[in-house]
């Protein structure tokens, strides 16, 4: 996994490069200390856990430097998962291995799925009949975020989460209330603030000395609550304090959440590696009707890292304050939507607010949302998917017109789903300014959409270029829908170029965030960086 961060500048190239850019806006946002129960530390730079360095112990239990195929696959060596058929298949195994080089290091009995570490690749082969499936165990981690990788302008977002989201008008007491949200993680302070709502099973031991816990838990877990104040937590520790886990153990955690009544679980760490036994768990989880988010992953790489590329998990990429794509969030076609993942106040390991940055944010921030959307005081209540499935369909359409690689579907929307079930909401909005290449040339693509419940008629859309001031009408939006009007540009190959779009609202209609009525954005070619 270490390999992929050397990859990540001429990524980024790469990613510039693919046809279409995103324009840095230029609204302002402060982060306002002074509504933290503590004030946010000066720099904004709190990263998610540093990489974590293996040890040999890690990878096997002797013989593991000569496991070449696992190696070269970038998985733990001297290490498998194997699947049996049936339960008498795995006893008749755990029986024949006494006494002998092998040892089992996790055992998911709802599977038939056994970890083990081995001395001999050649004993390990001799005790099994051929009808078991062997997978490799995979390096998964809390991501780090590499230096450089947040671009410059990027705006934290501090305290504004409720803002972001706009729900900051409601009574959010009782939103998550009986909604279970298991949080697959280092673990959780026990004191932190909402400790009395919270239940903790550990599948990797705890530090002596619980001072020295890792924080990411406990920030992943509170930026849930602040999303949805009275769910329940349910924290299963399954990475060390040094933030390294594995795929089995995600796996057994997956396992002992769908056991606990989780309806919800957030997975803030992955890795690259494709692992069956993962699969398994997850597909698990999801016929017992349980929702996983997870998040994308910091490499700034196009590829999602597992489990959030699995099919069905909700994988969920990085926004600053301005809604614009971190550059260090990971990209892929089956990326379902971005959320704040830069300076967000979170709940530190000792008490107050830290700034907490990265994909691992973003999830739960995700996953808050879809708690809030379970229980409510405004729409009622629904199941996991069903809320899953309203806050997709509630989602500010952003970057290149329609689902993209980085934006996925958009970015979330919480105020969206709470007045989803309202009529006659007026909000039109323009969603995204995005210049691509086309076999004309460059193109700037002003992207709007209707984000209230209200259909909108023959509204003007204006657009500012270099070239002048173009008008055009957006001549029929129903709720959510959008429209993308195409303009010739010039743009400064050696510096910036800005542009400029609005959209008006029907006569006599008044518009309930006319902040979102226009945007200006500032497009900086590769070559000019």
């Amino acid at each position: 996994m270490r390999n992929h961060r050397w990859i990540l500048f001429t990524s980024l190239i790469v990613l510039g490069a693919a046809g279409g850019y995103l324009l840095v806006r230029t609204a302002d946002v402060t982060p306002d200390a002074a509504k933290t129960t503590a004030a946010l530390p000066p720099s904004p730079h709190n990263y998610d856990s540093l990489p974590p360095t293996f040890h040999s112990g890690q990878r096997g239990p002797g013989k593991s430097h000569g496991d070449v195929e696992a190696i070269a696959k970038g998985a733990l060596a001297g290490q498998r998962t194997i699947h049996f058929k049936d339960r008498a298949s795995m006893a008749a195994f755990l029986e024949n291995i006494k006494g002998k080089g092998i040892a089992v290091m996790g055992r998911l009995d709802k599977l038939n799925t056994l970890h083990i570490g081995f001395l001999d690749k050649d004993e390990l082969a001799g005790l099994l009949d051929g009808s078991e499936k062997n997978g490799f165990v995979f390096p998964m981690q809390v991501p780090d975020l590499p230096e450089g990788s947040i671009q410059p302008g990027a705006v934290p977002l501090g305290n504004h989460l409720a803002d972001y989201l706009n729900v900051s008008q409601y009574d959010r007491t009782e939103w998550g209330k009986n909604v279970s949200v298991a949080v697959l993680d280092t673990g959780v302070s026990l004191s932190a603030s909402f400790a009395k709502q919270m239940s903790q099973t550990t599948l990797v031991d705890l530090p002596a000395d619980l001072s020295t816990l890792n924080g990411h838990g406990t920030a992943v877990a509170s930026l849930i609550l602040q999303v949805a104040p009275d769910a329940q937590i349910i924290s299963i520790r399954i990475a060390d304090d040094q933030g390294q886990s594995n795929s089995s153990l995600i796996a057994q955690g997956i396992l002992a959440a769908a056991d606990s009544g989780a309806q919800l679980i957030n997975i803030s760490l992955g890795g690259f590696g494709d692992s069956q036994v993962l699969r398994d768990a997850v597909a698990y989880a999801q016929s017992k009707g349980i929702v996983i988010v997870s998040s994308a992953g910091n490499n700034g790489v196009n590829q999602i890292t597992q489990p959030a590329s699995l099919p069905g998990v909700v994988a969920v990429g990085g926004v600053d304050a301005k809604s614009d794509i971190l550059l260090f969030s990971n990209s892929g076609p089956n990326l379902a939507a971005t959320a704040p993942g830069y300076g967000v106040a979170a709940e530190g390991v000792t008490g107050g607010y830290v700034s907490f940055s990265g994909t691992s944010a973003s999830s739960p921030i995700e996953a808050g949302v879809i708690a809030a959307a379970m229980s409510n005081n405004v729409i009622g209540s629904l199941t996991a998917a069903e809320a899953n499935a309203l806050v997709s369909a509630s989602l500010d359409e952003a970057g290149a017109p329609g689902v993209d690689p980085s934006y996925g579907g958009g970015t979330v929307d919480l105020g969206r789903v709470m007045q989803s079930k309202t009529v006659g909401i007026v909000d039109a909005a323009v969603a995204s300014e995005w210049v691509a290449t086309t076999d004309s040339g460059q193109v700037l693509q002003v992207t709007v959409q209707n984000r209230g419940t209200a259909p909108i008629f023959n509204v003007p859309v204006t657009v500012t270029t270099s070239a002048g001031v173009q008008t055009f009408y957006a001549g029929s939006l129903l709720a959510n829908q959008t429209q993308t009007f195409e303009v010739p540009i010039t743009v400064n190959p050696t510096g910036s170029t800005t542009f400029q779009s609005s959209i008006g609202v029907p006569t006599g209609q008044n518009d309930v965030r006319p902040g979102n009525n226009s945007r200006k954005d500032v497009y900086t070619p590769a070559s000019a960086q």
